[in-house]
């Protein structure tokens, strides 16, 4: 599926399944075409090219009130002058149900995500949160074939971020209801979703697990989007002879031969992208074997981590380390990379080798 504005390619080429009853959540920068994506599952755009199935029905030209979907948007989009009783049972009113039915519905629902005592407010006297399960229990009570979700937690302060995400997530897996869920935050990707499809430029990256994502990145831009700190990555050249190694010009890593065997058709002298994240980096205050010199360049503590960024030559490596170490800017420090954790990148299709 593709959407052009203009010149411009706001979804290009997109392969997506999403399976029944998952939560998939689409990852990536402002810009990067997923919510176009989301809009074109609801039927808000229309694509330039390519198809759009449910259950293997093609609904290009289904009016979104007849693609049986629930949107939860960024801004809540409540009715200010309804109570949220009459907000949550709008729709079904269009639809004709019994004052009886409607009753019933929207009690259960208020009664599942905690309003019931909200019914009789008007948005203006809730808070964020309070507004944002209103908003939830909207789309619940249509009872739709899939749940689409426009960053509807960004709103929040952080907290209270953290704690609807995990009330979402355990509201989805009693539900069972397929959702697609849109967001810039890795974090709540990670903790959410079943699989994550990560977008660049309209164009989706890698498709996976959370951990599969995090991992295994297909690239570079995977890798760095996804972990904080992001990942380490440096240039280095490959030097195979009686003693494999990387070398950056600053310090040599060790190569074990399962790693050069994984390698393949890499010869000595390719120029390669080398990734590793923080916590594969052991720190040090004394020197070992296999450990490379360098200066604390930054320490950043954050209770009970510290990320330090340590310099050899010109390269900056963020490791974590415990606070307890006592690491001091401008002190020697000795750090070694776990060669099993290394991410090898060819440096010019910046793709995953190993």
């Amino acid at each position: 599926m593709s959407k052009l504005f203009g010149e411009t390619k706001a979804v290009d080429n997109v392969d997506l399944q999403v399976n029944d009853g998952e939560f998939m959540v689409l990852l990536g920068p402002s810009g990067c075409g997923k919510t176009t994506t989301l809009r074109l599952i609801a039927g808000l755009e229309k694509p330039t090219s390519g198809l759009i199935l449910f259950d293997d029905m093609v609904v290009n030209d289904l009016e979104p009130k007849d693609r049986r979907i629930a949107m939860v948007f960024q801004d809540y989009a409540l009715y200010p002058h309804m109570k949220v009783f009459d907000n949550m049972a709008l729709n079904l009113q269009v639809r004709g149900l019994s004052r009886e039915e409607i009753r019933r519905k929207v009690w259960e629902t208020a009664e599942l995500l905690g309003i019931k005592h909200l019914l009789e407010r008007k948005p203006a006297q809730l808070s964020g949160g309070e507004q944002q399960r209103v908003a939830l229990g909207r789309a619940i009570v249509r009872e739709p074939s899939v749940f689409l979700m426009d960053e509807p937690l960004s709103n929040l302060d952080a907290a209270l971020r953290a704690k609807m995400r995990g009330e979402l997530k355990k509201l989805q897996e009693r539900l069972k209801t397929t959702t697609i869920y849109v967001t810039h935050d890795q974090i709540e990707a990670m903790v959410m979703a079943n699989r994550i499809a990560v977008m660049r430029s309209g164009r989706v990256q890698q498709i996976g697990s959370p951990q599969e994502i995090y991992n295994r990145p297909a690239n570079r831009f995977v890798a760095e989007f996804v972990g904080s700190p992001k990942m380490n990555i440096f240039e280095a050249t490959l030097i195979i002879d009686e003693s494999p190694r990387l070398s950056t010009g600053s310090f040599d890593i060790s190569l074990p031969a399962s790693i050069v065997k994984l390698m393949g058709e890499s010869n000595s002298g390719t120029e390669l992208l080398v990734g590793v994240r923080p916590e594969d980096v052991l720190v040090s205050t004394t020197s070992d074997k296999d450990y490379i010199e360098s200066t604390i360049y930054l320490v950043e503590d954050v209770g009970n981590l510290s990320f330090v960024t340590l310099q050899a030559g010109d390269v900056l490596i963020v490791a974590q380390a415990p606070p307890s170490v006592g690491l001091k800017v401008g002190e020697k420090a000795y750090f070694k990379l776990l060669a099993e954790k290394l991410h090898i990148f060819d440096k010019k299709t910046e793709k995953l080798i190993i």
